[in-house]
């Protein structure tokens, strides 16, 4: 796998001639005004997030949602804009007090919720509730929470609290190995369990913050995923172990670029760790190997999936538990796009059985589409992690807001505002690129819808069919600029290409010229 290019770094007089017009805030590039404008958004955000720690999942009144999360949202955007949109302060200092104060912003969000049991979502219960089965030796995979056979184990703070009791685990080796160390700290605790989880979304961040570093970039972006409401409730909050499986798939990726020896092992282990956690960061594997000789790599996935599989054996986690029905139910939660196949089947005389094929088959074709754009198309790995990542979202059994935070990290390299420079006028009148996004700002557009998913499913005022809308107008916006000469050449960009480095300026012609951090030492 070819390593990111190393590129000069502009000198200081080059940037002193950039002209003004490049910015389109003179006053974001102010340290001070920028700084206290982050400090209120961040402080604004608190009150909100405390209205929805507020909210119980039954609400039959989704506006006591839709209002807290409409306004973290707008927070959360207009920070990243004003952090997108503006240039790093010239000193070493000052940039490190910039980025702890979005940190700390950000970590001050979270401990709201972090002695607050998960009321949104109670799968972190399941969690605890398979750990404390597999320490009686007894399988999360054949036993039922109303099994007669571990009604001994009955508690009043887990049991309680459990949904689908009457169906076995999904949930794989690699994640009931997190939940089972979790719980030998503090058996049958759910604050034990948060904290472990959130030790993972600090830990995402701070891989993001080295996989920026990596590529040169402002390392202030990371707010696109600290600030997100999506790992601050879902995983802050309910404690989704979703953030291991990032986790996992960062530390891959990170450790596969290091060039070190050994390292494509450790990194193909990395990746195995994380498909055992969470099953969707196998299909990465596509876009990591690259050629023959990375069979190190290969080597260290499979091996590692078959190893833990085979210590599970005796509790028969070959057999999946509860995964097979789980992948055929047709709920309302229905990713967007399987929706709409299955309802074309179902229209067409098919069965449901014949749309899972389906599913498969898109799978399979759009993911080996994307595997031949790395092998054959010079398609950079994080570029292909966040095409993968997309594809398998779109295509997903069900779709929750947890499930695409592993967008946001990715989106923290790709993610850009773009402008048209003053004065130029379109083309023609079809010319939309200068004021619509590239495709890494329509998804980054889906995810900050995806929150809302509380209110529109929720069983009150709103229906799930009005979700569609959101789904469309996102992807409309991210296809748009496809339609034109410079917005096709900016996806050709985005996947032939690593992130742009400090100082150099992205190479497409509707964008502004936007120099980073130059002055990074």
């Amino acid at each position: 796998m070819a390593r990111p290019e190393t590129r000069s770094k502009p000198s200081q007089e080059s940037e002193t001639r950039l002209p003004a017009r490049r910015f389109s805030s003179w006053q974001a590039n102010i340290p001070g005004w920028r700084w206290s404008v982050l400090l209120v958004l961040g402080v604004l955000a608190l009150p909100c997030y405390r209205s929805i720690l507020a909210v119980d999942e039954r609400a039959t009144q989704p506006l006591l949602l839709l209002w807290p999360e409409c306004a973290v949202t707008v927070f959360y955007f207009a920070a990243c804009w004003l952090v997108l949109r503006s240039r790093p302060a010239g000193t070493r200092w000052l940039r490190w007090t910039e980025l702890t104060l979005i940190l700390t912003l950000g970590l001050a969000a979270r401990s709201i919720f972090f002695a607050a049991p998960p009321t949104l979502s109670h799968d972190a219960y399941r969690y605890v509730w398979d750990a404390h089965l597999l320490t009686h030796g007894l399988s999360p995979y054949t036993h039922t929470p109303f099994d007669q056979s571990v009604q001994f184990l009955h508690d009043q703070a887990i049991w309680p609290n459990l949904r689908f009791r009457r169906s076995p685990t999904i949930y794989p080796p690699g994640a009931q190995l997190l939940f089972l160390l979790i719980y030998l700290i503090k058996p049958l605790s759910i604050g034990t369990l948060k904290a472990g989880i959130e030790i993972c979304d600090v830990l995402v961040a701070l891989l993001t913050l080295l996989l920026l570093r990596r590529h040169g970039l402002d390392p202030r972006r990371v707010i696109i995923y600290w600030w997100s409401p999506i790992p601050i409730i879902e995983f802050a909050y309910s404690a989704h172990v979703d953030a291991a499986a990032i986790v996992w798939m960062l530390a891959s990726l990170l450790v596969l670029g290091g060039g070190l020896r050994g390292a494509k092992v450790v990194a193909g282990t990395l990746l195995g760790l994380g498909a055992l956690t969470k099953f969707y960061p196998a299909l990465f594997a596509l876009v990591l190997v690259r050629q023959r000789r990375d069979w190190p790599f290969t080597l260290g996935l499979v091996g590692t999936i078959l190893l833990t599989y085979l210590a599970f054996l005796p509790f028969d986690a070959q057999s999946g538990g509860y995964l097979a029905d789980y992948v055929g139910q047709t709920t309302f939660d229905r990713g967007i796009v399987l929706r709409w196949m299955s309802d074309l089947i179902l229209l067409l005389g098919g069965t449901q059985l014949v749309a899972l094929l389906a599913q498969g088959l898109a799978l399979a074709c759009l993911s080996g589409w994307v595997g031949w754009l790395a092998w054959r198309k010079g398609l950079r790995p994080e570029a292909g992690i966040l095409a993968l990542s997309v594809v398998w979202i779109l295509l997903a059994t069900h779709l929750f807001p947890w499930y695409v935070a592993v967008l946001l990290p990715l989106l923290a390299l790709y993610l850009r505002l773009p402008v048209r420079p003053s004065g130029e006028k379109p083309a023609h009148a079809a010319d939309l690129s200068g004021r619509f996004a590239t495709p890494a700002l329509g998804i980054w557009f889906f995810t900050l819808a995806m929150p809302f998913t509380y209110v529109f499913f929720n069983p009150g005022a709103f229906y799930p069919e009005i979700f569609q809308l959101v789904f469309v107008t996102a992807f409309a916006l991210a296809a748009l600029p496809l339609l034109t000469r410079p917005g096709r050449a900016a996806l050709r960009a985005l996947l032939a290409f690593s992130p742009p480095a400090i100082g150099e300026p992205i190479t497409c012609t509707y964008l502004e010229e936007y120099p980073h951090d130059i002055s990074q030492t």
